[in-house]
């Protein structure tokens, strides 16, 4: 045979390996993986408020009185006719959640406070959220920002600086509220036995409602403005004390 006139064999073409192809198993961990790692990453990096679910709150039982002395940023504290226990959450100003921590004496005094890295107490200074149960007592010193208090039942010890404080729906036998530098809102739903505020350089709106007997009112002033547009009566069970230095002062119908 001739082979001059034979063209040549082409070569044979690559062969090029198939496309792989995850199992079903493998793309089930892989997802899971990417999920992990994106709740890890917005975790470290704070993700900023309601991004991230917060941690596990603070809770304790048997409490009859929360205290909480020097805070500051913003407190919000709410009574729950059916909570049973003390429940709440601190974010620090960055937003990061952090501790919560509490220490209950006899008598079921709770005081709380927010340990620093080193978990020594201090102050809570940011985002507090509190909610009680509907008769629980509270006192608090507050040394600026804002305040929200709702619904409170048990008696209640105030005294807050630098601040706007606004309650609704109050229902104490008993309150003392001081405030020095800033506003306050005051609203009761129920009318308190006993009743003392002392304001200085502040503007106080206090709104009560109408009882039967009235409120039996003495007022103090000094450089200030006051001004008590509900009923009264000296011999009145409801006992109302005011004491105001340079601001104003305004007991108004609820």
């Amino acid at each position: 045979m001739d082979t001059a006139h034979v063209p040549p064999r082409p070569a044979y073409p690559p062969r090029v390996p198939p496309r792989w192809r995850p199992t079903r198993r493998a793309a089930l961990i892989a997802g899971a993986s990417a999920v992990v790692l994106g709740v890890v990453l917005a975790l470290a990096l704070g993700g900023g408020h309601g991004s991230v679910r917060p941690l596990p709150g603070f809770r304790a039982a048997g409490v009859r009185t929360v205290v909480l002395d020097g805070v500051s940023g913003t407190v919000r504290v709410t009574a729950d006719d059916d909570a049973r226990d003390v429940t709440g959450s601190f974010h620090r100003p960055d937003g990061r959640p952090a501790a919560l921590r509490g220490s209950t004496s006899d008598g079921g005094v709770l005081a709380l406070d927010c340990p620093d890295g080193g978990g020594r107490p201090q102050p809570c200074a940011g985002a507090l959220t509190l909610v009680l149960p509907a008769h629980t007592g509270l006192r608090i010193r507050q040394t600026s920002g804002e305040a929200v208090l709702d619904g409170l039942g048990g008696d209640l010890s105030l005294d807050a600086s630098s601040i706007r404080l606004t309650t609704r729906d109050l229902r104490p036998a008993h309150a003392a509220v001081t405030v020095v530098s800033g506003s306050a809102d005051l609203g009761f739903s129920a009318a308190p036995a006993g009743l003392d505020v002392h304001a200085t350089s502040a503007s106080v709106a206090v709104r009560l409602p109408r009882t039967d007997g009235g409120y039996a009112v003495t007022t103090s002033k000094t450089s200030a403005d006051v001004q008590v547009g509900v009923p009264q009566d000296p011999t009145a069970a409801q006992r109302v004390g005011l004491t105001v230095t340079s601001g104003s002062l305004s007991v108004q119908d609820a």
